[in-house]
């Protein structure tokens, strides 16, 4: 069986990739329409770049996720995909020029407290 440690901080770093997958869904829904006409729909789907990599970066660490799963609790697992919400909001002040106030900062400041109690109790 593979340490829970590792488990947690592979889980950890594919949660950037989910972030990135996040980002890219935002970029995506600015081209995105909605139509009652579903090959047009299908077409402007296909044809947008931005939400089609979104996608693959969003599903992309699903695999990690069911390894994961298989050597750890999900009571450990599920809540360090918690660090995709730090992530998301850094990178959206970066590339999205959005602001954070003092109660974002202080949700991630409970989010990383938070799952740093938690992978400290099972180690």
């Amino acid at each position: 069986m593979v340490e829970t440690i590792v488990v947690a901080g592979i889980v950890a770093v594919f949660t950037v990739t989910a972030a990135f997958g996040a980002l890219f869904f935002k970029k995506g829904a600015s081209e995105f329409s909605l139509s009652i006409d579903i090959l047009k729909q299908l077409r402007g789907i296909i044809k947008n770049t931005n939400l089609l990599v979104g996608v693959f970066l969003y599903a992309a660490p699903t695999p990690v996720y069911l390894w994961a799963l298989k050597n750890a609790s999900l009571s450990l697992v599920y809540p360090i995909t918690s660090l995709t919400y730090i992530w998301v909001s850094l990178l959206s002040m970066k590339f999205l020029r959005e602001r954070m106030n003092r109660f974002k900062w202080l949700g991630i400041s409970s989010i990383i407290l938070g799952v740093s109690l938690l992978a400290y109790s099972t180690v």
